[in-house]
């Protein structure tokens, strides 16, 4: 066995990843509307009319602080 916490396994850092974005899709569909900003990206998900999600990247246009 290789020595290490749980957290340095490629493997479960994957597994976060992908849970956080099933809860993010999750929350989107059954709340309507989704968007989380990090890094200067913003990613959006929403209902699309037809069914299914919309799911949208873009470039964040604010300076991500709240306004007073």
């Amino acid at each position: 066995m290789s020595k290490g916490t749980l957290l340095t396994n490629n493997w479960l850092l994957g597994a976060v990843a992908v849970a956080i974005l099933i809860g993010i899709a999750l929350v989107a569909s059954l709340q309507g509307h989704m968007a989380v900003e990090l890094a200067g990206l913003e990613l959006s998900v929403a209902p699309h009319e037809d069914g299914g999600l919309r799911v949208a990247l873009a470039r964040a246009g604010g300076s991500g602080l709240l306004p007073l």
